[in-house]
């Protein structure tokens, strides 16, 4: 396991990102790691679920998605996709991973939808949930992609998220 210089977190060795903060994981020699800067430090801490920030998304670093649920904020960086769904079997955990914010009781599936990054532009997509995603009030047609606004209310199942993005 390595520890994100930024944030703490442990990640397995061979990770680019930190998963919570997004930070870069390694840097060439001499080169001096980023920090992250928080307007809002409250942590979000209960032993069954992992540590979250909430951070001020106006102040997100380029290629940065922030997935706002709550008062929690998932921060992705450093892929062009990401499952949103719920853990499923033992080595079946999505990027966007909406189970321990209360996925399974309000319908979210274990591969609900899709972000994807598209050169400088963010699609969703639903995988054919059970319980439908929908963007702004509209419900989403299955495999097909839809951009994304910064700013976008999207609802997967009876579960809500923001999505911000610095693209």
């Amino acid at each position: 396991m390595i520890k994100c210089l930024a944030c703490s977190q442990q990640e397995y060795e061979g990770e680019l990102f930190c998963s919570n903060c997004g930070a870069r994981l390694w840097a060439s020699p001499g080169e001096t790691i980023p920090t992250i800067s928080f307007t809002n430090t409250s942590v979000l801490r209960d032993i069954s679920k992992p540590l979250m920030t909430t951070v001020a998304t106006q102040e997100l670093a380029a290629g940065q998605i922030a997935v706002q649920v709550g008062q929690a904020v998932i921060m992705l960086t450093g892929k062009t996709e990401y499952v949103m769904g719920r853990e499923g079997g033992e080595n079946e955990i999505p990027e966007v991973n909406l189970g321990p914010h209360g996925g399974r009781e309000k319908g979210v599936s274990r591969r609900h939808a899709i972000l994807r990054v598209d050169r400088r532009q963010l699609l969703l997509m639903d995988l054919g949930s059970s319980n439908g995603t929908w963007l702004n009030g509209a419900q989403l047609s299955v495999n097909e992609p839809v951009r994304l606004e910064n700013g976008d209310e999207i609802r997967l199942g009876k579960l809500t998220v923001k999505i911000k993005f610095n693209l």
